[in-house]
């Protein structure tokens, strides 16, 4: 058995720990484990608990003379989670048949989720990356072949070749973007901002977007909105995606209106919501919009110049100021992205 300072440590874990002796039979478990696993009666043996033949096999080695024996497994608990499993014995001087085990299970789930998020990332970059690449060595090569004197295929693909080259640049902004702001979203802005202003700013700067997809944005604010505590420059990101998107992918000669108030369910909130009279956006498709590289439409997203990294960035930016983004949106009827803000506190 385990005497009660160390059952005391053993419980003020967050680590699933098991003292079993030569049977393998369960003498102590501490709240961690029985959070995970489940209540145990008197006599269980842990291999009944977790029927893991590499669980198993590691603490017979251990009781065999094995200082300490460490496996990865898999085990099917609530959902399948990943587990570093590790065995050591308690008293390594004391024979066989008094011998206790310290067997315990290590939550590494999220570690391998955010191995293979990395993973999925850089596949992700580096497909981004090969496709205007491989475009721009064909154009290249055909320029440097059979088209080397057709000064109407020259122009043509030399403007296509800008383009790719506009989207390479565009991808590696984004990139920088995110990565600078996995580095700071931890620390709160400081400094006051005024939202609709800023707003106004990226409908000003959009002007030539706007007219080329032949959308109107109407801007309205309730009432002179407080103070935010912001980054103004982050937050000219957040609207230049969101109301960009918008303009994109709305009708010709539909309007995009953007209204500015205090959010009626929470007053501390300012509440910026962009809509659009686009073709909606599927509920499956809602809640994933947010990802890296996720996109609806890839081949249409891609003709509008998008990287499929603007609304991961505005996510990021947003969990950097304590907001967050609301999307709401049905198929023919447009969308409305709300973007929710705190106000400054009043100074006591």
């Amino acid at each position: 058995m385990v005497d009660d300072n160390l059952a005391a440590v053993l419980n003020g874990l967050s680590v699933a720990i098991f003292v079993v002796d030569c049977d393998q039979i369960i003498r102590f478990r501490n709240s961690a484990a029985v959070s995970l696993f489940g209540s145990w009666t008197q006599g269980t043996k842990l291999p009944s608990l977790v029927p893991n033949k590499r669980c198993i096999r590691a603490i017979e080695n251990v009781l065999d003379g094995d200082k300490r024996a460490s496996v990865s497994v898999k085990l099917q608990l609530v959902v399948p989670t990943a587990f570093r499993m590790t065995a050591q014995r308690l008293n390594p001087e004391a024979p066989f048949e008094d011998a206790q085990v310290v067997v315990s299970f290590e939550d590494v789930s999220h570690i391998l989720e955010a191995e293979q998020m990395r993973s999925d990332f850089v596949a992700n970059v580096s497909h981004e990356l090969r496709s205007p690449l491989t475009t721009l060595v064909g154009f290249i090569e055909t320029l440097q072949g059979h088209a080397r004197n057709d000064r109407e295929a020259t122009t043509r693909f030399l403007a296509l070749m800008a383009q790719e080259a506009e989207r390479m640049a565009r991808l590696i902004d984004d990139l920088l973007s995110l990565s600078k702001l996995q580095t700071v979203e931890r620390y709160a802005p400081t400094l006051p901002v005024s939202p609709m202003p800023v707003v106004a700013r990226v409908v000003a700067a959009l002007e030539p977007i706007l007219e080329q997809e032949r959308v109107r944005v109407d801007l309205h604010e309730a009432a002179p909105l407080p103070d935010i505590l912001g980054n103004a420059d982050e937050l000219t990101q957040v609207f230049r995606n969101i109301i960009e998107n918008a303009a994109k992918y709305s009708r010709a000669d539909s309007v995009v209106t953007v209204t500015g108030a205090l959010d009626e369910a929470d007053p501390q909130m300012v509440r910026i919501t962009v809509t659009d009279q686009g073709d909606g956006i599927a509920p499956e498709h809602i809640t994933r919009l947010t990802e890296r590289f996720y996109r609806i439409d890839k081949g249409r997203s891609r003709d509008k110049g998008g990287t499929g990294l603007g609304l991961a960035i505005v996510k990021h930016i947003l969990m950097r100021h304590r907001g967050r983004l609301q999307i709401d949106s049905a198929e023919g009827e447009g969308s409305r992205f709300s973007v929710l803000l705190p106000i400054m506190a009043e100074p006591a």
